[in-house]
């Protein structure tokens, strides 16, 4: 499941480097890396409760932090 997380990632990062449009790029990269790091993450199931925690985390900040990054390229291009 690691590599299909790697995939996910490095496939997103691809598209956003074609695409010209901010926000498909921002769109591209901010599920692909949530999703990716989810794949990631969930290989680690050692401790199941760091696992749910860092589950959540990821669910949380990853849009989170891509609906930040969008609304200050709006606010600053006005």
């Amino acid at each position: 499941m690691i590599y299909i997380g790697v995939a996910l990632m490095c496939l997103g990062t691809f598209f956003a480097l074609i695409k010209r449009d901010f926000y498909l790029k921002i769109h591209f990269i901010g599920i692909s890396d949530t999703v990716g790091s989810l794949f990631v993450v969930l290989n680690f199931w050692e401790d199941i409760s760091r696992t749910v925690l860092m589950l959540v985390i990821l669910l949380v900040w990853g849009p989170f932090i891509s609906h930040v990054i969008a609304r200050m390229y709006t606010e600053g291009s006005s």
